[in-house]
C-alpha cells in the first residue's frame, strides 16, 4: 500500500516553491503535525499526508526511497489499529532492522522527545546533523521543512531531530516525509 514517488498528475501542476507560503505559516504547519503526533491524532495527522505521494519515514537522515517505508494516508490514519511489525530500516552501529509497529516507530523513531518544545527550530535550514548524508533537498527538490532541534548537552551528543517535510500539492503543502536524526557514536 506504498505511494510511489514520482511526476505528479498532469492536472495537479507543479508548484513553484514561491508558492505565497510564508516561513511563519509552514513554521505553524509543521507545529500543528508534531502537535497531532504528539497527541496520537494518526486519522487527523493523515488528512495532512501528500495524497499522491504518501508519506515517507526515515529512522537517520539519509532518506532512501526504495528502502524507507512509504504510507498512504489511509494507512497512517489506522496506525493505532495496525499490529503488523515492518521493518523500518537497520539500527545504527549494529545493522539490526528496526522491527515495530507503526506506533512503536512513531514513539521511538518520530516522537521520541516532546518536539514541540524543541529549542532550535529552523525552516527550510538543518540546525545539527552528523556523519550521515543529509539528502533531504535532493529527495525532495520542491520540499520545504522544518527542523524541530534538541542540541544536547554541553557535550553535543545527546542532539536530536524531528525534521517534518512539505511538499505542493495543488495549491498546499502536503506531508511528506518524516525524518528523525540523533547523535550516534
Amino acid at each position: 500500500e506504498s505511494a510511489g514517488r514520482g511526476q505528479l498528475p498532469p492536472e495537479s501542476p507543479n508548484l513553484p516553491l514561491e508558492s505565497g507560503l510564508q516561513d511563519s505559516e509552514l513554521t505553524a504547519l509543521a507545529y500543528t503535525v508534531a502537535g497531532l503526533i504528539r497527541e496520537g491524532d494518526y486519522r487527523t495527522l493523515a488528512t495532512y499526508i501528500h495524497p499522491v505521494y504518501g508519506l515517507v519515514f526515515a529512522p537517520y537522515s539519509t532518506i532512501n526511497l526504495t528502502s524507507n517505508q512509504c504510507f498512504t494516508p489511509n494507512r497512517v490514519a489506522y496506525t493505532a489499529e495496525d499490529s503488523t511489525i515492518y521493518v523500518w530500516g537497520t539500527t545504527y552501529g549494529t545493522d539490526e532492522p528496526i522491527q515495530l509497529t507503526t506506533a512503536q516507530y512513531f514513539y521511538g523513531y518520530v516522537y521520541n522527545r516532546d518536539y514541540v518544545r524543541a529549542p532550535l527550530v529552523g525552516v527550510n535550514h538543518i540546525v545539527k546533523s552528523g556523519n550521515a548524508l543529509e539528502n533531504v533537498t535532493t529527495v525532495f527538490p520542491e520540499g520545504k521543512f522544518v527542523d524541530f532541534c534538541f542540541p544536547g548537552g554541553a557535550d553535543g551528543n545527546s542532539w536530536s531531530t524531528l525534521r517534518i517535510v512539505f511538499e505542493p500539492y495543488e495549491g498546499e503543502m502536503k506531508l511528506s516525509a518524516l525524518i528523525h536524526s540523533e547523535y550516534t557514536e
